[in-house]
């Protein structure tokens, strides 16, 4: 041995017990930081791939700019392809139509297909001359089309175009939605249906609108600014896909950033987390080893030599420990993308399978380095001050004087002594109660991210519908036998109808308002009861002249009141039995909505067929069973298919979900270790002074009650001051995600600090049984002689 770090592997050796729990905080750390960046990673990929897919590969777009202007935009090198779009009949009401049904015509290039939307073309391609057009699914299904047949696009003027079908592109949500077909040609194509539509000169009144995509990722605000100053556009010119930067992290929107700056602190407490955990554990280690440190001392080590050899046995730990944290970090991250592709391939099947995430890997690491170096500086100095003296005593409790004997007023020696033990050492009571804080603090503030789900995503309520029949004009003309023939329908699940009458005058105490007035049938009173705020349902299913209100934050209609509605020249009351907390309904003019049973609607409007028809069907359902209803119920009505968009809802919905509530639950498992593996520490730690209270008749009971008083000690001290940082945290990212966007007002999170404070507890009860029953077996020899 020629150095004293050459003491390094065989004291790791002769310590390797004390050692074992060290290692482990370090494991659990690395392993909770690879574990959120990697599933935070993948969730990422998983979503800018469904972005791309669904919203388009572009990143910013460009209106009301010259031809000219285009033609330099995609001959910069940062641009790797520039797609225009031009629309025509977008909102349905230019009655451009294709085989009677609202047409959408879109004028663009092939880039647009084989660069923005490269998986949108089905069959066949994108028009190779102005002669041609590329439609969609859906009007290759219900005017059983093929590619080269001939089709006539009716213009508003009553004139005919006709082209031919070069293609077929996947439906689009918005296009099912309206019960529109969508139709693509050049820009040549466009022209000859609209002259007068097209590029625009004057900036802000042409209608094309160019998609851009860059080559790369990085930096792309600084080449939008670049885009900007070289061709004078205006901030009103361009427009970014917001959802896409987001993820890329490359997004200016303020919300965005917001968004950002919460990740930055959530990144910095699981670093912290990270911190204590390996502090508090190093620190107890050292406790342990003060004869060892001392000895050291007595052969001439100096404090520098005692610092440096602490800090090289910590990272000797790192050599096992990090890469066992990665690996099991790893393996989680490819388990759960795993689980979540096999439940639900449909809303999970862009997850990546066991893909590499480096980014977490270098958290994991570098996290890993940077938690032991920071938490190894305090063990460290407070090694290299051990005296000469404590080797020869073999006293470990020579590193703190004794300041205040332990208070035996008011509690039993024992428990006294508990307490008196916890607070002996300032700064190991300080990393205990800070490491079981964090825990505390870390769950309050993810919690948030909650919050913030089901304020940017609003899952499917019971009553969504996959498929709705609806009046074209708003009156009951959808007839009401329709609904018997589709229960028979093996790929209907539910069905149901509503009757509506809008814009009702109606008087309330004297008052004069309008009410929209709406039946329903005994499936939505079934659903409407989950959203009952106050009064019941019973009465409006049961009673004539009875219905529910749906809340308004006028506060216009209450429980109790009689609702005058004046029908044809006479008066009809409707008594309010309870009011609704959410429906499927908004009314654009703001009138009151008043639900009612089917009898009722009937007595005051009178006898007629259903307004809407709304259809739930069977997972296995087909395009080919939704054209066959389409073909047979969906004439001279409107027919809307929601699918998409509730699959697209529901799966981003379920997939935040998952990952968000998976994140909470690893921050409670962590919490579980590291209060069983705090208080394990601290045990052992004090193992030798707990054989002397043995030698001088101590019971085993009274030295249960001992170690239950210093963990007590440890956890209360830790949940109160976890509880006032965790809520001033909570309340920061509470305004920083949701009251600036939002405007809600912050409360205590009860039911969330609760949850975690219980964890604590319980970890707590369980923690203690191990080192209990540990001292129970010693021996008070084997117990006064242990390492």
């Amino acid at each position: 041995m020629k150095r004293y770090l050459d003491l390094v592997p065989i004291s790791a050796k002769v310590h390797r017990k004390q050692s074992r729990m060290s290692i482990f905080c370090i494991v659990l750390s690395v392993f909770l930081v690879t574990a959120i960046f990697g599933m935070a990673d993948m969730f990422v990929r998983s979503q800018i791939a469904k972005t791309q897919a669904e919203a388009g590969n572009w990143h910013v777009g460009i209106q009301g700019i010259s031809g000219e202007d285009a033609s330099v935009i995609a001959t910069r090198p940062d641009v790797n392809a520039l797609a225009p779009y031009d629309v025509l009949n977008y909102d349905g009401e230019q009655e451009y139509t294709l085989g009677g049904t609202e047409t959408l015509i879109c004028g663009t290039d092939e880039a647009l297909f084989t660069d923005i939307f490269s998986g949108m073309v089905a069959e066949g391609g994108f028009p190779r001359s102005d002669s041609e057009a590329m439609l969609t699914e859906n009007a290759r299904d219900m005017l059983d089309l093929s590619i080269g047949d001939e089709v006539a696009i009716e213009t508003p003027d009553g004139t005919e175009h006709r082209f031919t079908v070069s293609g077929f592109a996947k439906n689009s949500s918005n296009l099912m939605s309206d019960d529109s077909y969508g139709v693509f040609v050049t820009a040549g194509g466009f022209r000859s249906l609209s002259p007068s539509t097209g590029e625009g000169t004057d900036p802000l009144n042409g209608t094309t609108v160019y998609y851009v995509q860059f080559s790369d990722t990085g930096e792309i605000q600084s080449k939008i600014a670049d885009m900007k100053r070289q061709l004078g556009l205006s901030d009103e010119q361009v427009f970014e896909n917001t959802k896409l930067l987001g993820l890329l992290g490359q997004s200016a929107n303020s919300f965005m950033t917001q968004v950002y700056t919460g990740a930055g602190v959530l990144f910095v407490l699981v670093l912290f987390s990270g911190i204590m955990m390996i502090a508090s554990s190093l620190n107890s280690n050292v406790s342990q080893r003060t004869e060892f440190f001392g000895l050291m001392r007595c052969i001439g080590a100096t404090p520098k030599q005692v610092m440096r050899l602490v800090r090289k046995e910590a990272l000797g730990w790192c050599r096992f420990a990090i890469p066992a944290g990665v690996a099991a970090g790893v393996a989680l991250t490819w388990a759960l993308c795993l689980v979540l592709r096999a439940l639900s391939p449909k809303h999970f099947g862009s997850m990546p399978t066991l893909a590499i995430s480096v980014p977490s890997i270098l958290a994991g690491t570098v996290v890993g380095l940077l938690t032991v170096l920071l938490a190894a500086r305090s063990p460290a100095k407070r090694a290299s001050k051990v005296s000469p003296l404590s080797a020869v005593s073999g006293s470990a409790s020579d590193l703190q004087p004794v300041r205040k004997a332990a208070n035996t007023k008011w509690l039993k020696v024992e428990t006294s002594l508990g307490i008196h033990h916890a607070k002996s050492s300032r700064k190991n009571y300080a990393l205990m109660i800070a490491s079981f804080g964090l825990c505390i603090v870390l769950f309050l503030s993810f919690s948030v991210t909650i919050d913030f789900m089901n304020h940017t995503l609003t899952p499917l309520y019971p009553w969504a519908p996959d498929i709705s029949i609806v009046s074209a004009d708003s009156t009951r003309s959808v007839d009401r036998n329709y609904v018997d023939e589709l229960e028979n329908n093996p790929a209907v699940e539910t069905v149901y109808g509503r009757m509506f009458a809008y814009d009702v005058p109606a008087t309330l105490n004297g008052e004069a308002l309008t009410v929209d007035l709406i039946s329903y049938e005994h499936s939505q009173f079934q659903w409407a009861a989950d959203y009952l705020q106050s009064g019941t349902l019973d009465a409006v299913r049961n009673e004539l002249g009875t219905g529910l209100a749906v809340f308004d934050s006028r506060g216009t209609v209450q429980d109790g009141d009689s609702v005058v509605l004046e029908v044809g020249g006479e008066h009809a009351e409707i008594e309010i039995a309870g009011t609704l907390s959410a429906s499927p309904f908004n009314s654009p003019n703001g009138s009151t909505i008043i639900i009612c049973s089917e009898d009722t609607f009937q007595k005051i409007m009178g006898e007629g067929d259903y307004t809407v028809i709304d259809m739930q069907l069977v997972a296995d359902a087909t395009d080919d069973d939704v054209n066959a209803i389409h073909r047979t119920y969906g004439t001279g009505h409107s027919f809307v298919d929601k699918r998409m968009d509730n699959s697209s809802v529901q799966g981003v919905y379920y997939s935040v979900w998952l990952f968000l509530y998976g994140f909470l639950a690893l921050i409670a498992l962590i919490t579980v270790f590291n209060v069983i593996n705090s208080i394990a520490l601290s045990v052992t730690a004090r193992t030798k002074q707990y054989g002397v209270f043995r030698a001088i008749g101590l019971s085993a009971h009274q030295l249960s009650r001992m170690i239950v008083a210093e963990a007590a000690t440890y956890a209360i001290s830790g949940c109160i001051i976890g509880t006032l940082l965790g809520l001033a945290c909570h309340r920061l990212l509470f305004d920083l995600l949701i009251s600036s966007h939002w405007g809600d007002a912050w409360t205590i999170p009860y039911a969330e600090l609760g949850i975690i404070l219980l964890i604590v507890v319980l970890s707590v009860v369980v923690a203690v049984h191990g080192p209990i029953k540990r001292m129970r077996e010693l021996s008070i020899v084997d117990t006064i002689s242990a390492e």
